[in-house]
């Protein structure tokens, strides 16, 4: 199965390691991004993870949990047939 991200970008379900919050991310990666917080220049929420490589992404981590939560069951149901 597939899961859409955003922006016209699809990965597959299985292929994903992590789903993060762009922000608290961003800080991790580049600390001085803590000290300027007001000033944001992309509309990502999300960071995706993968296997292959890392997206950003317009949805919000929860609703990127959800589509994953109808992907990853029905993905598990298809292997066993």
């Amino acid at each position: 199965m597939f899961l859409s991200i955003g922006w016209d970008n699809v990965v597959r379900a299985r292929d994903v390691v992590a789903i993060l919050e762009y922000d608290q991310a961003a800080k991790t990666v580049d600390p001085e991004r803590a000290e300027n917080d007001e000033a944001d220049d992309t509309a990502a929420k999300s960071i995706i993870v993968t296997i292959d490589g890392i997206y950003s992404s317009p949805l919000s981590v929860q609703t990127l949990k959800r589509r994953a939560a109808v992907s990853i069951p029905r993905m598990i149901e298809e292997d066993n047939l």
